[in-house]
């Protein structure tokens, strides 16, 4: 029998059968058994149900992830994470993104730049005030396009929440932590908006305390005789930093805005204090003990003003304007002294300081129904290091040095994609003129003043469907050394460890091979990378002696990695594991050249737990087994982190108590073994501490602010 119905509800029912039996149902109303003539009209009425449901609830799973952008982006808003605390706490649990200590990398990419709302986050504080509700989405981009500095291999970009609404808006944020030392950060947000109209205001103070135990060993062979240094140092960090952000925005209309923003870090109140006991052997025979103790005291500040234009001022043209006037200063002091029969003693002061210039005009065209993105950039550094040593009795070598550094950059990039069913293709240049001079001492050094001019090409080819999302990627890049690592001076770190920098040091050429699927509940990312001038520091002899030298050399290098998650939802519980490789190709060695080539395997298991009465509860775990990361041998490492979070009046509350690496287990242990210096590394870095949050949010608005840097390459160099 067939069916055809229409939109009134008359049905017409095909049978070769004279009389047919049928059976009649609908939500709502009792069923009906009749019987039906055919080539007649039959009216069949059904009578309504007394026990009519009342409310029809449907539950499903939504996909918090979806590609685009080149990469790979997370609706934060409608995730468990909405609620897990900061933005901070949201990157950590992303797939592909690992917190490194205080840093975030990407895996198989490295240092990501972070953006909230197009503007570049420089102080990693930022993302600790960002409350995770006022978060809509996180976008992953693991193959930047050109209009990105030629610098960056991935990029996080964080979509804040814009509510409506007029008045004064703001958030208060406070945060204890109890490991070995108690730290504490606490901040206040404010918004003014007025019609058009955005006026904003942060003020945040940090008090972090750190008290880390090390291990260090070092064998150097050197004529003839092995001196082997054994030490185990006890280092206490304090830091208190004051966070000032202020600025306004104002809207034209819906396409156009404009603002400008100042932004004020310093770190007056930054120590170091860390006591060594060392032993020394020669040819396994003991030679010496002694204590060293070091105090290193350090001021910073930075002052960054931003301003942006962002509009329509075709329907053909849209484009977006951004500068940065930078400046900063650093003083370091350093004192130390050993027990050591020379008595040695060693004062130091490092002076820092730069300024910076620097704009970026994006421009945007729809073409051939695609779109062509295109634009320029430059920038203006100048960079002055000044080594003074105060007291270098026993290390008479150790001189007072005077580096200066100025940058011209100038840049031009296009790139164009194009949807083609559900293919995309996009392809892109970026081109780049960098000149370098280098002043020592007042002296411009012409063989290490130089003047780049590169192309940076990039292109991709992206498929979506119902079902998959994946994503083949090319990008070249480079790694210029920091200013820091150019300086041509020795820094003493103890009494048989000294460290220089290069002034000879090439920028490293990066060629990256990406390809990345969504699958309904699994993640893939698979990257190959070819280094051409990586930079590394190395151990080495210096001169005669039984001291080793730490100082930055390139050489070349290749890496594969790859990685997978796996998402289930089963009810209340949401797990993510996942699991990745990383294998380097790399050979080095002067004297005695060897491999460093063996696999390390990564893992990770997060459990999210939907509880009742707001309540969210989470348990992570992770972890990697030995292997080699660059030239250095890395052992494994285990850590657990649980977390309990609390929403209340409407999620206007949220508190959140969390304890990480619980269990105590994480550790950084390595070996570095290059001919003829062996090193061992063994660190104790503090990282299990308990944790107590409070956010409150009054009023609903935030700012539009959409201005982005326009230098965030050359300030991360300095």
């Amino acid at each position: 029998m067939g069916t055809v119905t229409d939109m009134e509800g008359n049905f017409t029912l095909t049978s070769k059968k004279q009389k047919e039996a049928v059976h009649i149902s609908y939500l709502g109303y009792l069923s009906k058994d009749t019987v039906i003539v055919r080539n007649g009209v039959n009216q069949i009425t059904l009578v309504q149900d007394a026990k009519m449901l009342g409310e029809v609830v449907v539950k499903g799973v939504r996909n918090h992830f979806k590609m685009e952008n080149g990469g790979i982006a997370m609706d934060v808003a409608s995730s468990p994470l909405k609620n897990i605390g900061t933005a901070n706490d949201v990157l950590e649990k992303l797939p592909f993104v690992v917190k490194d200590g205080d840093a975030f990398t990407v895996l198989g990419k490295g240092k990501p730049l972070i953006y909230i709302n197009n503007r570049l986050v420089r102080d990693e504080n930022e993302l600790q005030r960002l409350g995770s509700g006022n978060i809509k989405k996180v976008t992953v981009i693991t193959n930047p396009g050109p209009e990105y500095d030629a610098t960056v291999s991935a990029v996080i970009r964080i979509e804040a929440v814009r509510p409506s609404g007029e008045g004064f808006s703001g958030e208060i944020f406070g945060w204890m932590s109890v490991a070995r030392r108690f730290s504490a950060d606490e901040s206040i947000d404010l918004n003014y908006r007025k019609n058009k109209l955005d006026v904003f205001a942060n003020y945040g103070y940090s008090d972090n305390q750190k008290k880390m135990k090390n291990t260090f060993g070092n064998t150097l062979i050197a004529d003839h005789e092995t001196t082997d240094v054994y030490s185990k140092d006890k280092e206490r960090h304090h830091t208190r930093e004051h966070y000032v952000e202020t600025g306004f925005n104002y809207e034209f209309n819906e396409h156009h805005s404009a603002g400008a923003k100042y932004t004020y870090d310093g770190t007056p109140y930054a120590k170091l204090d860390m006591e060594m006991q060392s032993q020394v052997h020669l040819d396994n025979t003991l030679s010496e003990e002694f204590p060293t103790t070091a105090l290193m005291d350090i001021d910073r500040t930075s002052h960054l003003l931003n301003a942006y234009y962002v509009g329509n001022l075709s329907n053909w043209l849209k484009a977006q304007l951004d500068f940065d006037y930078s400046k900063g200063n650093s003083n370091t002091q350093q004192d130390s002294w050993s027990g050591r029969a020379t008595d040695e003693k060693v004062n130091t002061q490092s002076l820092q300081d730069y300024h910076l210039y620097a704009g970026k005009l994006t421009l945007i065209t729809p073409l051939w129904k695609g779109e062509l993105k295109y634009g320029t950039e430059f920038s203006h550094t100048t960079n002055e290091q000044n080594y003074i040593v105060i007291d270098n009795e026993g290390a008479e070598t150790l001189t007072s040095n005077t580096n200066l550094s100025k940058q011209k950059m100038f840049a031009a990039f296009l790139a164009y994609s194009k949807t083609i069913g559900r293919w995309t293709l996009g392809a892109g240049l970026r081109f780049e003129d960098t000149g370098f001079d280098y002043f020592e001492n007042g002296d411009k050094i012409d063989v290490q003043s130089r003047t780049y001019t590169d192309f940076f090409p990039n292109a991709s080819v992206s498929y979506r469907d119902e079902k998959i999302q994946m994503m083949l990627g090319y990008r070249s890049t480079i790694r210029r050394p920091s200013y820091y690592q150019l300086r041509n001076s020795i820094q003493y770190d103890n009494s048989y460890t000294y460290e220089a920098g290069n002034p000879y040091l090439q920028p490293t050429r990066i060629d990256d091979i990406t390809y990345s699927l969504l699958w309904g509940k699994m993640k893939f990312m698979a990257a190959y990378k070819i280094y051409n001038n990586l930079s590394l520091l190395l151990p080495g002899q210096y001169e005669d002696t039984n001291i080793t030298m730490l100082r930055p050399e390139n050489l070349d290098e290749r890496n594969l990695s790859v990685f997978g998650y796996y998402s289930p939802h089963w009810g209340s519980w949401e797990p993510v594991a996942g699991i990745g490789v990383e294998k380097d190709y790399v050979s080095y060695g002067e004297i005695v050249k060897q491999k460093y080539q063996k696999p390390y395997l990564s893992y990770s298991l997060q459990n999210t737990f939907r509880l009742p009465a707001g309540f969210t509860a989470m348990i992570d775990l992770r972890g990697n087994s030995k292997g080699h990361s660059d030239l250095t041998y890395t052992y494994n490492s285990f850590r657990m982190d649980m977390r309990v979070t609390k929403t209340i009046m409407d999620g206007k509350l949220v508190l959140n108590m969390r304890g990480t690496d619980i269990l105590g287990t994480e550790k950084r242990k390595g070996v570095m073994d290059i001919y003829p210096v062996t090193s061992m590394i063994d660190k104790d870095m503090d990282t299990r501490s308990f944790q107590f949050s409070v956010r409150y949010k009054f009023n609903a608005t935030r700012s539009k602010y959409k201005g982005e840097s326009a230098s965030s390459e050359e300030r991360q160099r300095m």
